[in-house]
């Protein structure tokens, strides 16, 4: 039996999982846990609602007989007492001999015997079954002389119970739906970024798959052009060139990963020092493609960041101006203690390309024919976001291409 409702369980998953998104899903489950709670918080209330309706008007019933036996004439003489009772009274009221003798009858007590009635049994009573009837002796000199009871409403009215279970279940309807709603809304924002994210990792897991492709692919190719041929050399260093080629593609996508879940290592940081240091190293380079370096350095410029993580991110925007430039062209770099720019005057980026170049794999038409792996400039963006910066890129014709690093 338990077997059999497991299987119809995973059964409803399933058909929801293959309906219904995840946040639909997510939405269900919260709004099923809210009217389980509104459910259980209503009939708790009931509950205590009845017993505390049926403590007060019990106490009440004792009050009045309390009230009744208090007057003399009552113990005194318990035949007459009835008619002396207040008239609001004597409707609720029913006297009794000590052997059951009926002395005094209300009209509530219409509905039982009007000649000997025990006084332990519950009467019938002339109204309706919400009538409760309190029952106490009555003492004369230490003996029992008769019983007085009191009949009072001690019980909620099935209809005054419906409409209070009818009322219960429109509230958990409509909060239901309102759970529901909101749920969806809350499950699709707290959602999003998981999808948003997953949906990078599946496409940098192509590209990588893509670009991993190429070299491999040249290496099989380069062997078996060896093999047929003879020339062992010329495919081995072929294959040789492709194999570093991949390895420092492995390199760059292993610095990608952890970059996603690194943790900064703060502290100040001589950021004049550290540009005036990368800039020096990428001179020599400037001049093999017949670059001119021209670097703006503002003095006693620090901010509070990790070291090793804004030397990387300074050296890939020097050597993204250097590989991406032409000869003859420029490329300046100008620190102050707002931002930093790295900018080459010979390369230009379309606009249409201009919203996508921080994104892993991309590159431009132009860059295409360079040797890289449009790796650079996402591993700047990331190290500029895990130190709560901000890049900008501009780009013309004219003037070329100048990234913008923003310590704020």
């Amino acid at each position: 039996m338990w077997h059999s409702l497991k299987e119809r369980r995973r059964d409803l998953e399933e058909r929801l999982s293959a309906r219904f998104s995840v946040e639909q899903r997510l939405a269900m489950k919260f709004t099923r846990l809210v009217c389980v709670l509104i459910l259980a918080s209503g009939l708790i209330l009931m509950t205590c609602d009845t017993v505390i309706f049926y403590y007060r008007m019990m106490h009440g019933l004792n009050v009045q007989v309390d009230q009744i036996l208090s007057d003399n004439q009552v113990s005194a003489n318990p035949a007459t007492a009835g008619q002396g009772l207040n008239p609001s009274v004597r409707p609720f009221v029913r006297i009794l001999a000590s052997d059951g003798t009926v002395l005094y009858q209300g009209e509530m007590f219409a509905g039982s015997a009007s000649g000997h009635a025990d006084p332990f049994a519950a009467p019938k009573m002339g109204g309706d079954s919400s009538y409760s009837v309190v029952t106490r002796a009555i003492h004369r000199e230490g003996s029992i002389v008769g019983f007085v009871q009191f009949a009072g409403h001690v019980r909620q009215g099935p209809n005054e119970f419906g409409w209070k279970t009818l009322e219960l279940l429109v509230v958990t309807i409509l909060m239901g739906a309102l759970s529901y709603v909101l749920g969806l809304r809350f499950s699709r924002n707290t959602l999003q970024p998981v999808h948003e994210s997953q949906a990078r990792l599946e496409q940098f897991t192509q590209d990588a798959s893509h670009e991993l492709r190429t070299p491999l692919a040249s290496i099989s190719s380069s062997l078996d052009v060896a093999m047929k041929t003879g020339e062992y050399q010329d495919g081995i260093m072929a294959a040789k060139g492709q194999v570093k080629y991949a390895s420092l593609l492995v390199e760059r996508l292993l610095e990608v990963a952890q970059l996603d879940r690194a943790e900064v290592d703060l502290g100040q940081v001589d950021l004049t020092a550290l540009v005036t240091a990368e800039a020096s190293q990428n001179v020599e380079s400037c001049k093999e493609h017949e670059l001119t370096m021209q670097a703006t350095i503002h003095e006693g410029v620090t901010v509070e960041g990790d070291s090793l993580l804004l030397r990387q991110l300074v050296n890939n925007l020097i050597e993204n101006a250097v590989k991406f430039n032409a000869p003859g062209g420029t490329v300046s770099v100008v620190l102050n203690a707002a931002d930093l720019h790295v900018g080459n005057s010979r390369g230009f980026i379309a606009p249409d390309d201009l919203s996508h170049v921080f994104e892993p794999f991309y590159q431009v038409d132009a860059a295409r024919t360079q040797r890289g792996f449009g790796l650079g400039l996402a591993i700047v963006k990331k190290i500029a976001d895990l130190h709560g910066w901000h890049v900008v890129v501009t780009s013309s014709a004219e003037a070329g291409t100048d990234f913008i690093v923003r310590f704020t």
